[in-house]
């Protein structure tokens, strides 16, 4: 894990999946636990209530709990990195008051639209929760859910907003990457947000990886983006990404929260089903997984 002067500089965090009891509620039992087993595998941070972590499929109160869980269980091992992305700049700054209150060190937002939403009125979005929440805020650009897209030009607009200091680049093109860096240098760090294109976005300069990991391959992943940084060109890189190749591809077909709540049936994790109206990885695709992670010598 990073030191403390730049804990907030760069690093590799899993977003968390809300696990889910045979009765459909939270199993806050099963998240601390998951929480510990992220710890384990030398994460630099975790990232609970972000887009694919299903906190748009949470009530109010579950949202706030699960917060806090992640928060307390974490106990300042780790950053925890707080998602309050919704579609009005009041119900962000009411999350992030109650993340900021419960110990979160870091804020993440994306910005779902129901209506188009201008780049200024963004703009303001942003620089709302900078002023008034006081937190590092990651803009969090994941343009197929979102139906939003911040271009390179303006994420270094964005760079200007005191609090903004990173970007989770979500577009699935790895020439974005690039030009976020060759445009906004020091002033923006840029996080990867995709598992099959982190050599690519490591190579063009992205300091970060924000990725959903089960516990029993978290710690590979962690081994990869350490050599990825380290020389994205060695041999050790190389093979090791080669290995994880098929697992990342395999989550960009069939889902992360899926599949990762799918290796419940291998292993002694407590994810649960996802919440309707999602729907469960395809019984076709189970003996597939299976066998990734048999090769990979996880389960």
């Amino acid at each position: 894990m990073n030191t403390k002067q730049d804990r907030f500089y760069g690093g590799v965090y899993s977003y968390v999946m809300t696990p889910f009891n045979k009765n459909g509620d939270v199993d806050h039992g099963a998240l601390a636990d998951y929480i510990e087993s992220l710890i384990e595998s030398g994460l630099d941070g975790v990232t609970v209530n972000a887009s694919t972590t299903e906190a748009h499929y949470l009530l109010e109160a579950e949202r706030k709990a699960v917060l806090e869980t992640v928060c307390k269980t974490a106990n300042g091992r780790v950053i925890v990195n707080a998602g309050v992305g919704t579609h009005s700049t009041r119900q962000s700054l009411y999350f992030a008051e109650h993340a900021k209150e419960h110990g979160a060190d870091r804020l993440i937002c994306e910005l779902p639209t129901f209506f188009k939403i201008e780049f200024q009125d963004a703009y303001r979005h942003y620089a709302a929760i900078s002023d008034e929440i006081g937190l590092p805020l990651r803009i969090y650009n994941i343009t197929a859910p979102t139906h939003h897209d911040f271009t390179p030009h303006q994420a270094l607009q964005l760079a200007n907003i005191e609090m903004v200091d990173s970007f989770k680049e979500a577009t699935a093109d790895p020439l974005r990457t690039r030009d976020v860096v060759n445009l906004c240098g020091d002033r923006l760090q840029v996080y990867c947000g995709f598992h099959y294109l982190l050599p690519e976005v490591i190579a063009f300069g992205a300091v970060g990886w924000e990725g959903g990991m089960h516990p029993v391959f978290a710690p590979l992943s962690v081994k990869l983006f350490r050599e990825l940084i380290k020389d994205h060109n060695s041999e050790e890189s190389q093979i090791l990404y080669k290995r994880l190749a098929p697992l990342y591809f395999f989550l960009k077909t069939y889902g992360v929260m899926q599949t990762v709540k799918a290796i419940d049936e291998w292993t002694d994790t407590r994810f649960g089903l996802p919440r309707p109206p999602q729907g469960v990885l395809p019984e076709v695709a189970r003996p597939n997984l299976k066998a990734i992670l048999e090769r990979l010598g996880v389960i």
